[in-house]
């Protein structure tokens, strides 16, 4: 096998592997996938939460806030690409709402955001919502400590 042979059995594989994966996660899932959002840990943020799944994923949510609104949000995971589809449109969700809208944030709003996804991942969006909420917790607490001191 020559190099433009060998070069176009790799073509052709990883056509197949898009291909499945997209009908596997649909097309935003998929797009997602090819070109991640909101991935890295965050300097300067306000807040920070690391949980980890009983898959053993780990997730990692970091929250910047403007008053009394999320300004900037990441994530960062140890997991699988379901866990980076799920950090990410959970953080996308995030962005500009208040504490009320996030905690009224939902394993199944993030699902349904990203509109297809494997139902044996769907714990994925689970952890990252849990996580997100955790952050948030955490700094809800940080800011009574503040103003009461």
């Amino acid at each position: 096998m020559n190099d433009d042979e060998f070069d176009a059995l790799v073509g052709e594989i990883q056509e197949e592997v898009f291909a499945e994966a997209k009908n596997v996660l649909g097309e935003k899932g998929f797009d997602r996938w090819r070109n991640p959002k909101f991935c890295g840990k965050m300097e300067g943020a306000d807040t920070f939460a690391r949980l980890k799944g009983s898959c053993g994923d780990t997730m990692e949510m970091y929250l910047k806030f403007n008053g009394d609104r999320v300004e900037q949000a990441s994530y960062v995971t140890d997991g699988c690409s379901s866990s980076s589809i799920a950090g990410s449109f959970t953080v996308e969700l995030a962005i500009g709402k208040n504490a009320d809208q996030i905690f009224d944030i939902s394993g199944a709003a993030v699902l349904a955001e990203i509109g297809s996804f494997p139902e044996a991942e769907e714990h994925c969006a689970y952890l990252a919502v849990e996580t997100l909420q955790e952050a948030l917790n955490k700094y809800m607490v940080d800011q009574a400590r503040k103003a009461s001191a």
